[in-house]
């Protein structure tokens, strides 16, 4: 009952000057909107960038030509990989398929007046069991296609919509750079790939055709496709993918490696190491701002007690304790920073959705943002509550009075 009478004068207190109340709760209001600006949009990133992580795969691991750090997919100008390595990787334990495909970045597109340019890949048949990617309309490319270097293709759903429109494109013949390809298929839809580049403006055509007909590489493959039977052990199998290429591409101890491999788990561990710093970034500046809220606060606050001066001095003369005095100006500093925290709540909902509706960024507002949010606002406007309740409490009634 008596924390109810104190909260009551609480607000009491507070409704007296409304706009230095309003204006002590600005500090809160922002700190707290951009947190929950922060986490809604970090969470949001999170769940796309796991989309485009299973897009790749949980158990698939990318031999690229040529050495250095992750980056794109590796072209056919770079290519470095053989039959030899094709075969040793394929009878390492634990490997279930190991799929060739040779890769052009930008080609050329045309049909009829319309132009586009696309990713090229010439593949095997077990390149659609590899990415668990077929064609959604007419036939992926077979093991006929391929015997007998068959100039088809089948094309992804953006390289559709550029070129064909509402068009059935199946039957029709493009130009892919000078060479004419007839389309046999659409391949099903698949988004963003992890490096965040459209998985979709892609055109598919035998590995032999691409190979002698399209991008003249017949003796050299630019990358494999490795699937493996139990994802734990893709660090094990890595390593050893590793070691087989040295061997076979007889590379020195004290020399480079002159190919890559990429896995999802590493795609992971830097995606997220990029993600945690700036997650930090930004929560530290939000941070920064409830602090700065805070101080707002308190030295409002204390210049309220100097105002105040003669009320302290009744209440003390008419029996109040000092720990009622003090438990009164905390709740005054908490009734702030709640309020404070629930409106930057709702502020900070709203940020997200016009940022979601301007820039198309995908954000998750969940239950944890508002338990943040609370905790937040309560240890600001008990930190930053006490020092102002102190002084408010420690008064002399007599010369307070006076």
């Amino acid at each position: 009952m008596k924390i109810f009478r104190l909260t009551t004068n609480a607000f009491k207190g507070l409704g007296k000057n409304k706009m230095r109340s309003f204006l002590m709760m600005v500090g809160i209001i922002i700190g707290i909107a951009t947190l929950i600006v922060i986490l809604s949009v970090t969470q949001g990133a999170n769940k796309k960038i796991m989309a485009r992580i299973n897009n790749f795969g949980p158990n698939a691991i990318m031999v690229h030509s040529g050495g250095g750090k992750m980056r794109g997919p590796s072209s056919v100008s770079e290519a470095n990989l053989t039959q030899q390595d094709l075969h040793d990787i394929s009878s390492i334990d634990g490997v279930k398929i190991v799929t060739p495909f040779q890769v052009k970045l930008n080609m050329p597109i045309k049909y009829q007046s319309q132009f586009t340019s696309a990713t090229v890949m010439g593949v095997m048949p077990d390149w659609a069991d590899a990415w668990k990617r077929g064609a959604s309309k007419g036939n992926f490319v077979g093991t006929e296609d391929v015997e007998l270097l068959k100039k088809v293709c089948v094309i992804g759903q953006t390289v559709k919509k550029e070129l064909f429109a509402d068009i059935n494109p199946i039957g029709a013949k493009l130009l892919i750079g000078k060479v004419k390809f007839k389309v046999q298929g659409i391949l099903q839809k698949r988004g963003a790939s992890p490096g965040g580049s459209d998985f979709d403006n892609l055109i598919i055509i035998p590995f032999s055709t691409a190979s002698r007909r399209l991008m003249n590489q017949p003796k050299y493959i630019a990358m494999m496709r490795v699937i493996v039977d139990d994802p734990s052990h893709l660090k094990v199998i890595s390593r050893q993918i590793g070691q087989v290429l040295r061997h076979n591409h007889h590379l020195a101890s004290q020399e480079e490696d002159d190919f890559r491999l990429t896995s999802s788990t590493q795609i992971i561990k830097m995606i997220k190491g990029v993600s945690n710093t700036l997650h930090i970034f930004l929560l530290l500046i939000s941070g920064l701002s409830l602090i700065i809220g805070g101080i707002v606060i308190m030295n409002i606050m204390l210049i309220s007690v100097s105002e105040r001066k003669k009320e302290i001095g009744l209440r003390k003369a008419v029996g109040a304790r000092s720990k009622e005095i003090l438990l009164q100006f905390v709740l005054e500093s908490l009734v702030v920073t709640l309020s404070g925290g629930i409106l930057g709540f709702i502020v900070g909902i709203l940020g997200v959705k016009i940022m979601e509706l301007l820039t198309n960024t995908p954000a998750v507002v969940s239950w944890e943002a508002f338990v943040l949010a609370f905790g937040f606002s309560f240890i600001v406007g008990i930190v930053f509550g006490v020092q102002p309740a102190r002084k408010a409490a420690r008064l002399d009634p007599v010369e307070a009075l006076r």
